[in-house]
């Protein structure tokens, strides 16, 4: 699935079978001018990230464990040079030849040349890594593990298909039954979030309290016109705006939490 941030809502999604790799369903490259692609480790692809970067787009992507490039230029996270790191392979970059919290690398992997971020997870003992062709002078490592966590919307979009929308597991071997309560799934999420935001409008409001309470705000404009009652449609639809103005707007964070919102990261990246 391709989701668009700004406009929280899906752009494409393909079915296919638990065997079929990722990859195959990257947005074209030459569709990302001008536009930021955030994706999972699953979708690694240094031949289709050059494509991207031909094509005058941006990427950010997870980068797995198993990744192993030379390192072509390096920086501290206050951007200083450390040129002892210079023609070391990734995984020879320990923490006790590097002390180091965060590293912003330039790399190459074959012919291909990219840019890696790593960060040291002292809690759980562990490194996470992103690919990305964003300017350092622009987008320093911080900001950019920023705006990688935009990426979760996607995750609780996943998690209100499956908790609000009945994608639920369930047996059959017919391939069109599947696919068919898939795609119901999907239109009624489309369903409750245009007619959501169309009402209201994207800045205030909750996903999620939108997709809880659909039952109250969204079934009485079905019943209508199931039923035909065309001169009630109005009426509920107006009843609706005022329910989701009190009880679907995004609830205050506390200030600790601010930043860690979708709106919050945005905001500290524009300031």
């Amino acid at each position: 699935m391709t989701m668009s941030l700004l406009d929280q809502s899906p752009i494409s999604m393909s079915i296919t079978a638990d065997t079929e790799s990722e990859r195959k369903h990257l947005p074209a490259a030459n569709s990302l001018n001008n536009k930021l692609l955030l994706a999972d480790a699953g979708y690694i692809s240094r031949e289709y990230f050059a494509d991207v970067t031909k094509a005058k787009g941006s990427y950010l992507v997870r980068g797995s464990q198993n990744l192993n490039p030379k390192v072509q230029a390096a920086y501290r996270q206050d951007g200083r040079e450390m040129p002892k790191l210079l023609g070391k392979k990734l995984k020879d970059i320990d923490r006790r030849s590097c002390r180091a919290e965060v590293l912003d690398l330039d790399v190459s992997s074959g012919k291909y040349k990219y840019r890696l971020i790593r960060r040291w997870f002292a809690e759980e003992k562990r490194f996470c890594i992103w690919m990305t062709n964003l300017p350092r002078e622009r987008w320093p490592a911080e900001k950019v593990m920023a705006l990688y966590r935009c990426r979760w919307q996607i995750e609780l979009l996943f998690k209100e298909l499956k908790s609000h929308n009945r994608l639920k597991a369930f047996a059959t071997r017919q391939k069109a039954i599947a696919e068919g309560l898939i795609w119901a799934s999907l239109l009624a999420l489309l369903v409750k979030r245009r007619l959501a935001l169309t009402l209201i409008g994207s800045a205030e409001l909750s996903m999620l309290k939108i997709a809880k309470n659909s039952a109250l705000w969204l079934m009485p404009i079905l019943a209508s016109i199931i039923h035909g009652a065309w001169q009630e449609i109005t009426e509920k639809l107006e009843w609706a705006m005022v329910y989701l103005s009190k009880n679907g707007k995004k609830s205050r964070q506390r200030k600790s939490k601010q930043n860690n919102t979708l709106d919050g990261i945005i905001n500290s990246l524009a300031a």
